[in-house]
């Protein structure tokens, strides 16, 4: 299941790369604004976590849109604004962080097992970059 939307083990299609990069560069987008609400808190070390994490979402949705196709079918910027959505409570919530880590790491392993590191190794990077991110965001 990827962004709540069941996807097949078939090798993923040019146009279904689209829809997963604007969901991701959403996510990302999403994250990096939420997150930065919460840079506030007075605890130093969530602080620090939080401007971490804004950073490294805000060049995942760069990696999102350089890695989305441009071909005539994929509008990004009109699929990315339809999967905007606020994701985290508006109080910092660790857990609640955490937890949304964990579901983007299961989207992205879904979407690795479609891709072939051979033919396409510009998302096999992407994805790969994007999940040791993730993965050291989530265990800090």
């Amino acid at each position: 299941m990827v962004g709540g939307q069941v996807v097949s083990a078939e090798p993923l299609g040019i146009i279904e790369l689209g829809d997963v990069c604007a969901r991701m560069r959403a996510q990302s987008l999403d994250l990096f604004r939420e997150l930065g609400t919460w840079v506030r808190v007075a605890d130093p070390e969530h602080q620090r976590w939080y401007a971490t994490a804004c950073h490294r979402h805000a060049w995942h949705a760069d990696l999102w849109a350089q890695r989305s196709p441009t071909i005539p079918p994929v509008d990004l910027d009109a699929a990315v604004t339809g999967a905007r959505r606020t994701r985290l409570p508006d109080a910092p919530d660790a857990p609640a962080y955490r937890s949304m880590l964990t579901t983007m790491l299961a989207d992205l392993d879904e979407v690795a097992h479609r891709v072939d590191a051979d033919i396409d190794p510009a998302t096999d990077r992407v994805l790969t970059l994007v999940r040791r991110d993730l993965t050291e965001l989530r265990d800090r």
